[in-house]
């Protein structure tokens, strides 16, 4: 007898997976990617700013305050 695995009535393995595993992926886990998603890119951002200014400053169009 073959079962209709189209149907998600808990006659399968692990039954309680979808209950725990599409809150997990929809609701909570989008948040911690697109943070770090986020302050990865950012930190790219400010590497490339600072490496910008020191080339400003190397060819003297930019003052670079001492800090």
């Amino acid at each position: 007898m073959m079962v209709d695995m189209t149907q998600l009535t808990g006659d399968y393995a692990a039954s309680w997976l979808p209950w725990i595993m599409i809150p997990l992926v929809f609701y909570i886990l989008p948040f911690p990617v697109f943070a770090i998603l986020f302050l990865w890119i950012q930190k790219e951002a400010s590497e490339e700013i600072k490496e910008t200014d020191n080339n400003l400053a190397e060819i003297g169009e930019l003052e670079v305050p001492n800090s």
